[in-house]
């Protein structure tokens, strides 16, 4: 997943490290919940990606979710 990530090292902040400072964590929930199902649906079907790239992603996200949730115990 490195590659995929590469291009959010030349910001100033990962978007993700910013919703974490300012959405609330229902806030957080819904918008990782929404790109599981986002990759999930559309894991081999978007014109230029294989399916392992999005299954890479949604875990990703899946990680991210299970993080919050542990974290907010």
């Amino acid at each position: 997943m490195e590659k995929y990530n590469q291009h959010y090292k030349a910001l100033p902040i990962e978007p993700i490290e910013l919703m974490r400072m300012t959405l609330t964590k229902e806030e957080l929930q819904g918008f990782i919940k929404g790109n599981i199902i986002k990759y999930a649906l559309r894991a081999g079907h978007k014109e230029g990606e294989d399916y392992g790239k999005d299954v890479a992603k949604l875990l990703v996200y899946k990680g991210w979710l299970e993080d919050l949730n542990k974290s907010h115990r």
